[in-house]
């Protein structure tokens, strides 16, 4: 099971749940370029839709995406705490 404290990559992900962007590890500036695009940035919230071994569906900022292995290997996220404590609007 994850450990809340530490970040993980997308496909590390459990699907169904909301996410916060901790950081972006890549050395390929294509890829950083396209993940900004879409709105995927460190503190930006996303939600794990679904997964498979080669890739997975998320939502950012409403829309929804596919990412291969490599793009949701390269965002790592932190659950989103608050979404899931009693009293939060």
């Amino acid at each position: 099971m994850m450990r809340l404290e530490e970040p993980v990559d997308l496909l590390d992900g459990q699907p169904g749940t909301s996410y916060v962007i901790e950081r972006i590890v890549t050395s390929d500036t294509a890829m950083d370029s396209f993940l900004l695009r879409l709105g995927a940035y460190p503190g930006e919230r996303i939600t794990l839709v679904s997964k498979k071994r080669r890739a997975c569906i998320v939502v950012v900022k409403n829309p929804r995406y596919s990412l291969g292995a490599n793009l949701a290997r390269a965002v790592f996220v932190r659950p989103c705490r608050w979404l899931a404590e009693p009293g939060f609007p």
